[in-house]
């Protein structure tokens, strides 16, 4: 039986330019479930920027704040959207900055200043929705660790299923995936692509105002937006 994947990440309004600028650099609209025709960037062949574009499209332009998991055998689908509903409405909307940045090796949007307010936040929900995560088997916890882990990494992992929690987080939104093996010229050409997008967006604020729930369908499909739960505007 296929066990679809939950996920809460944050993700822009998609009546904004912030997703609709980014998901067309990713090719895909996770909202409306379409495939976008990708930006033409000057000096990069298009099959190459698939290629570089391939993981982050097929998770959809968001932030992570609480990493995909199944769901816990014990709690049904309808107490989970409950719980992300009831988490979303004492939440007040906030601006976040973002800027260009390289994390490991891949190019993604990061807070700039201060992330104080989103880290409280992600870990809030992290918390709160881990008794509807089922815990991860032996063969997750070694595809995890795979990659290398520190021992602050692995403790998270163990604790709450996902090695990225609490003084590991790093709140982003992924816009390639790993640039090993790329040539300079082209890890330039893409840097300068994205700051030309960032100062079109320099006027229009990020706002962080809702927990977006994702869903996996089965494994390896694409993640999709299945509902967003704004938060209290009051």
């Amino acid at each position: 039986m296929t066990m679809p994947r939950y996920a809460i990440y944050c993700a822009p309004q998609e009546d904004t330019p912030w997703w609709s600028i980014w998901s067309q650099w990713l090719g895909r609209d996770a909202k409306a479930r379409q495939v976008l025709i990708p930006p033409k960037l000057v000096g990069i062949d298009p099959l190459v920027f698939k290629a570089l574009t391939k993981d982050p499209c097929r998770y959809g332009l968001h932030a992570t704040i609480k990493a995909p998991y199944h769901l816990n055998a014990q709690v049904s689908f309808e107490d989970m959207r409950g719980k992300i509903k009831e988490l979303a409405q004492v939440q007040k909307p906030f601006v976040l900055e973002l800027g260009f940045e390289q994390l490991n090796h891949f190019y993604a949007l990061t807070p700039v200043g201060d992330p104080q307010t989103i880290n409280q936040l992600a870990f809030e929900v992290v918390r709160e929705l881990d008794a509807f995560r089922m815990p991860l088997n032996e063969k997750d916890l070694a595809r995890r660790r795979s990659s290398g882990l520190t021992a602050k990494e692995d403790e998270m992992l163990l604790t709450w299923g996902y090695p990225f929690v609490a003084e590991c987080f790093r709140f982003h939104l992924s816009l390639t995936g790993d640039l090993k093996g790329v040539d300079e010229q082209t890890q330039q050409l893409l840097r300068s692509e994205i700051l030309t997008r960032l100062d079109e967006l320099q006027h229009t604020p990020f706002v962080v105002d809702s927990l977006c729930l994702f869903e996996e369908p089965e494994a390896g499909a694409d993640f999709f937006m299945l509902e967003r739960f704004s938060f209290n505007s009051v």
